[in-house]
C-alpha cells in the first residue's frame, strides 16, 4: 500500500505503449521496456528471438539454496482497438471513479503519491489482460526485496508477444528455448 502510487504509475507507463501484436515496432518497444523493468529489479533478462514473430521475454532470478524452479507466464500484447469505442484514448491510461458501465467519470491522478480510492478503475488497452499481472509480479518482487525476503524457489518469467493473435510461434519458442524455459512448474 505504501508503494501504491509507484506501482500504478509503472503500470500506466507500460499501458501508454501500444501493444497490438501486428504492430511490430510498438511490440518491440513493449518488450524492451519490460526487459528494462526486470533488470531494474536485478533479474537476468533478455529478449528471445528467432522463433518468428515478436520477441519473447525471458527473466530469471536465481535464489541461493533453492532446489526448485517456478516459471510464470503472461503475455504483453493486446487486441486491436477501435478508438471510437473508447470513452478515453485506449493508450492513455485514465482513472475513473467507478466502472464506465456504472457512470464512472475521469478523476485526477493523485498528486504527490496520494492514495487511490479502492472504487477507482484504471482504463487503458490491456490494463488487466495482461499488463497488470506483469506489473503485479514485479511489485511482489519489490515487496519481497523491501522486506528483505527472498523467494524460496528459483523464478523464471516468460512473457509472450502474440497471445492475442493465437500464439502461432509458441511451439517454436518452447522448442528453441527449451533449456531456458525448463522448470519444475509453469
Amino acid at each position: 500500500a505504501s508503494h501504491e502510487s509507484q506501482v500504478v504509475g509503472e503500470l500506466a507507463g507500460l499501458l501508454r505503449i501500444p501493444n497490438v501484436a501486428s504492430d511490430l515496432p510498438n511490440i518491440r518497444r513493449n518488450a524492451d521496456e519490460i526487459v528494462a523493468m526486470l533488470r531494474r529489479r536485478g533479474l537476468r533478462a533478455e529478449l528471445l528471438e528467432g522463433a518468428g514473430g515478436p520477441p519473447g521475454i525471458f527473466g530469471e532470478l536465481r535464489v541461493p539454496g533453492a532446489r526448485r524452479t517456478v516459471l510464470l507466464y503472461a503475455h504483453y500484447d493486446g487486441q486491436p482497438v477501435r478508438a471510437d469505442a473508447w470513452k478515453s484514448g485506449p493508450w492513455e491510461p485514465t482513472l475513473r471513479s467507478a466502472p464506465v458501465e456504472a457512470g464512472g467519470h475521469p478523476v485526477a491522478w493523485p498528486a504527490g503519491g496520494g492514495r487511490f480510492d479502492p472504487e477507482w478503475r484504471l482504463y487503458a488497452r490491456s490494463a488487466s489482460d495482461d499488463k497488470a499481472p506483469i506489473v503485479g509480479v514485479l511489485a511482489a518482487l519489490d515487496a519481497l526485496s523491501a522486506s528483505r525476503m527472498a523467494p524460496s524457489v528459483h523464478l523464471k518469467l516468460f512473457f509472450e508477444g502474440e497471445e492475442e493473435a493465437g500464439s502461432p510461434h509458441m511451439a517454436a519458442f518452447l522448442e528453441r528455448h527449451a533449456d531456458r524455459l525448463a522448470a519444475d512448474m509453469w
